[in-house]
């Protein structure tokens, strides 16, 4: 990674500090295509905002990336909870002073028969996939409409455009998030503020090998750092795509396990 060099500016008043370079926040940045998107977004200057739920992984990535010379922090955030939420946008204005971009990306998979799987599943895949990017969105609409600019960038799946057996619900909540996508960046037309869904195939990832994916699958996988580098291009302005696409990532060449034909 190379070095970047960043100036910090002091704010009038309170003491707080800001920052020369663009910032993005991203959840579930501790690992795997947060992580992965984190160091990319780092490489390119950005000042990067690891929100995790998980303290050691979370603290592990902002350390490496500041060890490279970037700037970062971590803010443990549960992107279900609006008060986590809140605190995570507050604790990004304190030490920045801006969002330039948001990185959805948090995300939890539980597979088997719909009828099987517990509720406690449901709900979890439901808040974390799908209200998680609402309230994070939301959170900073207001900080981007002062600004006049930004972009958001939700994490999907290809198992956002096309449903699949033991991905249920899984399959409900990244539809969901093309559709938050579509009719978001409908409703900021004109704002400057510019919205997209990524849909990779199956990446290789801890949260993918907890969710029971097999290793013989995993073999033909996509890397974390595939994603990253699109979601990167398309804050970046080097992908062009119109705003409210939900943007496919190379797929995988092996199938999701229960998918036919695809």
């Amino acid at each position: 990674m190379k070095r970047n060099r960043l100036r910090i500016l002091k704010s009038p008043g309170a003491g707080r500090s800001k920052i020369a370079a663009p910032v993005v926040l991203i959840t579930g940045a501790g690992r795997g295509i947060g992580r992965a998107t984190a160091t990319a977004f780092a490489a390119e200057g950005y000042a990067v905002v690891v929100a995790e739920l998980r303290a050691a992984s979370g603290r592990a990535a902002a350390r490496a990336i500041t060890k490279n010379g970037a700037a970062a922090i971590f803010v443990r955030t549960n992107v279900t909870d609006p008060a986590s939420v809140e605190q995570c946008v507050r604790a990004t204005l304190r030490q920045f002073g801006r969002v330039d971009c948001l990185v959805n990306n948090a995300g939890v998979a539980r597979i088997g028969p719909f009828a099987d799987l517990p509720v406690r599943d449901l709900d979890e895949m439901l808040g974390v996939n799908l209200r998680g990017p609402l309230l994070m969105s939301r959170a900073v609409l207001p900080i981007m409409f002062r600004q006049g600019s930004g972009s958001i960038v939700s994490v999907s799946s290809r198992l956002g455009k096309a449903g699949a057996r033991q991905f249920v619900t899984y399959c409900a909540s990244k539809f969901g998030v093309v559709g938050l996508t579509e009719a978001l960046a409908d409703e900021l037309a004109g704002t400057g503020i510019k919205v997209w869904a990524v849909c990779p195939g199956l990446v290789d990832t801890p949260a993918a090998r907890a969710a029971g994916i097999s290793a013989t699958e995993m073999r033909s996988a996509l890397k974390p750092e595939h994603v990253a580098d699109v979601i990167v291009k398309l804050a970046t302005g080097r992908k062009r795509a119109p705003s409210g696409a939900a943007v496919d990532v190379c797929e995988d060449t092996q199938p999701f396990r229960g998918i036919r034909g695809r």
